[in-house]
């Protein structure tokens, strides 16, 4: 995962799920329906979908499926419309048949990513009403495939709202949703340039005076985390008064 995180993001190889169940808890209700889509350089490059057994007689259950799902999943970053939901069904089959979990953390959800991008622009952060309100391609219909296909729409729309805050990287997308909380998180673009080395990196105010200064083994990360709200008190006037970053390459 760690290489991936330092990709560009139309290189990420995603694959946008969704599961249609017959209750919420994963211990005792179980999936009823499965649609995933595999998206590669921006473009729709596979497709997985099927009802399951168990409810559907005549389908496969969930565990058959599961040598199938994982050479779908296999390399690709997890993306889902309040994916937590998704991965607790997925991660049980998983789980049952001796197979690792999928990290939670390393799971794009379009759901939180569209309440810090878009949220004033729509009555609720729901997918029906996303794709509604931006006219997306799909609708969702509470089938499985549909709403995976509604939510690769919206993944594309919100990446591009995001690269506005300098998200151009899996690791950006997701350190985002935490990021972008912060009063001043406009000014995340000022970051677009810097580079992902080790080095020294200078916050300039509104005279282009030295408000701020570090090292670090990466200052562009170093620079984006100042918006994490950690050390709120003390950093909270240097973002107020940012106006430009300098950095310098070191070793």
């Amino acid at each position: 995962m760690e290489d991936v995180r330092n990709l560009p993001l139309w290189q990420v190889p995603f694959c946008v799920l969704d599961v249609e169940t017959s209750g919420t808890d994963a211990a005792v209700h179980e999936v009823t329906e499965f649609g995933a889509i595999r998206v590669e350089g921006g473009e729709r490059v596979a497709a997985l979908e099927t009802l399951i057994g168990g409810i559907h007689c005549f389908e496969p259950d969930m565990d058959e499926l599961v040598p199938t799902l994982v050479e779908f999943l296999r390399g690709s970053v997890i993306v889902g419309h309040n994916v937590q939901f998704d991965l607790r069904f997925v991660n049980a089959a998983l789980e049952r048949n001796g197979h690792d979990a999928v990290d939670p953390s390393g799971a794009v959800d379009t759901m939180l990513l569209a309440r810090r991008l878009v949220s004033d622009d729509a009555d609720d952060c729901r997918l029906a009403t996303l794709a509604q309100r931006f006219d997306l391609e799909h609708r969702p219909n509470h089938r499985a495939f549909a709403d995976a296909a509604a939510t690769v729409d919206l993944l594309h729309l919100l990446l591009e709202r995001a690269s506005a805050y300098g998200v151009f990287t899996l690791d950006d997308l997701l350190r985002f949703p935490a990021l972008a909380k912060h009063r001043y998180a406009s000014k995340l673009k000022l970051t677009n340039a810097m580079p992902r080395v080790r080095g020294t990196f200078i916050c300039h105010g509104h005279r282009d005076e030295v408000i701020h200064a570090g090292s670090a083994d990466d200052v562009r990360l170093a620079v984006r985390h100042l918006f994490s709200g950690v050390e709120r008190r003390r950093l909270t006037p240097v973002l107020r008064d940012l106006q430009r970053v300098s950095w310098e390459a070191v070793g």
